[in-house]
């Protein structure tokens, strides 16, 4: 649990993301107070590997057969404001083997709405949910209804700050079902971060290295965030 400044969050995503798989995340912005957020949840080790946020542009998730140097073309492309389009073009270079991989992108630039590519070789159950303002994206999932209800919790959830919103969404899809690799379990890794212009910071939050068969990672990574929002709470 930790708030980490923006230009140790882009070493740190640097140095540890690998390639990983990934089924379940929910990318999200809002628009009024500039936040920029991703949660993920996966039945591997560490499923944080597949997201990168540029502060005060947008966000970027490669799942499935993630790529990492398809991710950080993508992010240079957003750092210097390249159209959501021809990101999402040149991510799908033939040497990125995109065939393989779910691309999920989203600007803060009102004028954009959310893109997401998914390969044709990515296993099934997969699809995609998209509004004006997030997307939720899957790849072997227990069914539908893990992407239908995370983005029913997400949007009838307006109310609320985005980070609280991306948690209720993710753990929508657990309760759907979540990775059908992890049957009852769900997950075995789940994150959550998002980016506050206000402070200039990224929140992140982080479950990993959960054994098969062991608690559910989505459920301990609630856990956290709970317990980050009483911290925060008692801060005011």
């Amino acid at each position: 649990m930790k708030k980490i400044g923006v230009s140790l969050f882009i070493l740190f995503t640097t140095l540890f993301s690998t390639h990983c798989y990934a089924t379940w995340s929910i990318i999200a912005v809002d628009r009024k107070t500039g936040e920029i957020g991703i949660v993920g949840a996966s039945c591997t080790f560490d499923v944080s590997g597949i997201a990168s946020i540029v502060p005060g542009k947008g966000a970027i998730v490669i799942q499935a057969a993630s790529n990492y140097y398809a991710r950080m073309t993508g992010v240079d492309l957003m750092e210097n404001d390249v159209p959501l389009e021809k990101i999402l073009e040149a991510m799908m270079d033939e040497k990125f083997t995109p065939e393989k991989q779910q691309y999920g992108l989203i600007l803060l630039d009102p004028n954009t709405k959310p893109l997401v590519y998914s390969g044709s070789e990515i296993q099934d159950w997969n699809g995609e949910k998209l509004g004006s303002d997030f997307l939720v994206m899957g790849n072997i999932l227990h069914g539908e209804a893990v992407v239908s209800n995370a983005y029913k919790a997400f949007d009838e959830n307006r109310d609320k700050p985005l980070a609280e919103r991306l948690m209720l969404a993710l753990k929508a899809g657990e309760e759907a079902g979540g990775d059908k690799r992890c049957e009852t379990q769900y997950a075995r890794s789940a994150f959550l971060m998002v980016y506050n212009p206000q402070d200039g910071a990224i929140l992140k939050l982080a479950v990993q290295g959960i054994e098969k068969g062991g608690k559910p990672a989505v459920t301990l990574l609630n856990q956290q965030f709970d317990f980050w929002r009483k911290e925060e709470k008692g801060k005011n």
